[in-house]
């Protein structure tokens, strides 16, 4: 997974890099045609990456003693406090820590399937 959301701190170091980067690239831009035709798709690269990176994920997780469920947080250990203050109440749903994942399409459909 990657380490950039995984906690607050993280996350805030690696969006003022990104920011950063932008940044220094775009002081470039004023260069010549050709240049600015090099690095204008490397500016937007940082900028998708920086909104996605910043955003809220959906992430997925299981419980010790089976099943599964999702939640929305910026990072890991975000999605972790929601889960834990939602669901450990009872003795039948603890969060399982080691589980969480930024959910995608395929292991949704994969944890959906078990539904069918």
């Amino acid at each position: 997974m990657n380490k950039a959301f995984e906690t607050k701190a993280n996350l805030k170091e690696t969006t003022t890099v990104l920011r950063t980067e932008i940044r220094s690239l775009k002081s470039l831009v004023r260069l010549d045609k050709t240049q600015r035709a090099i690095i204008k798709p490397i500016i937007e690269e940082r900028v998708n990456k920086l909104k996605w990176i910043s955003g809220m994920k959906t992430w997925n997780f299981g419980f010790e003693g089976g099943g599964w469920n999702s939640n929305v947080a910026k990072t890991k250990e975000e999605a972790i406090k929601k889960a834990k203050k939602m669901y450990n109440a009872s003795k039948y749903t603890q969060v399982s820590e080691n589980s969480f994942r930024v959910a995608t399409d395929r292991d949704t459909a994969n944890l959906l399937s078990m539904f069918y």
